[in-house]
């Protein structure tokens, strides 16, 4: 099974909606990682709950850097998502009073975000949260835009062999804007950021031929059949896990 993901991170509601628009031109379900958007002083991003088709997933993206208090991280962000069972991490920053904090709020799974070149599979973190479990990445769109030489071909994508096997699930990371802008490289992420808040249409990725993160995701879209996407919560279910 292929999980394609995707990190919020702030990003404005009208690059959110383009994104989410094209994972329904194809009517294929994506796990969405939402920021605390009530934290965004631009007020360019809004609340997903409720917008998204039933076959997406709302999951949770808080951001644990410099915070000490993570029950309040917590209740904050499922206060904006109470139906979220799964979450993770804004630059990977997670931890036992972290997860045991989130269980007990009812989440149920976690995703690394790093790339792990060997398939590995979904696990129970410890047998004292039963029910819960981690996922791992296979892919993330941030780090290989720092290859200079990735190719941004679907066909070049970590095991292939596995998106029609029902009991394993390959985890896709992508983040909206990186898509949006249909970006290559570092230098095309390092020039945005610093309008990372506002949206210029005229750079999208529907005015011009996708060459970058968009191209892949969309040669993955147009290759793969509809029956091998999932989203994690709904994988989950099928392999017993909760």
């Amino acid at each position: 099974m292929l999980a394609v993901t995707f990190d919020v991170d702030w990003a404005p509601d009208r690059i959110v909606d383009e994104v989410i628009a094209v994972f329904d031109s194809y009517r294929v379900p994506v796990t969405v990682f939402c920021t605390n958007f009530a934290r965004d002083a631009s007020k360019n991003s809004t609340s997903l709950a409720g917008r998204l088709h039933e076959r997406h997933e709302v999951a949770l993206h808080p951001n644990f850097q410099h915070v000490g208090d993570y029950d309040t991280e917590w209740d904050d962000l499922l206060r904006l998502y109470p139906s979220a069972r799964g979450w993770r991490s804004h630059n990977g920053v997670t931890g036992w009073p972290i997860c045991k904090a989130g269980v007990t709020r009812g989440l149920r799974y976690e995703v690394y975000p790093t790339v792990f070149r060997s398939y590995v599979e979904p696990s129970m973190v410890n047998r004292a949260l039963r029910k819960y479990y981690a996922f791992t990445t296979a892919f993330w769109d941030s780090h290989m835009i720092h290859e200079p030489d990735f190719s941004w071909s679907a066909a070049d994508l970590p095991h292939r062999e596995l998106f029609a096997a029902p009991d394993k699930v390959v985890v896709l990371g992508f983040h909206p804007s990186i898509l949006y802008y249909d970006m290559r490289l570092a230098a095309d992420y390092d020039a945005r950021k610093p309008r990372y808040h506002q949206v210029d249409e005229a750079a999208s990725f529907r005015r011009r031929q996708p060459a970058g993160a968009m191209k892949l995701l969309l040669e993955l879209l147009e290759s793969a059949p509809h029956a091998q996407f999932t989203n994690l919560s709904s994988f989950g279910a099928r392999a017993g896990f909760w």
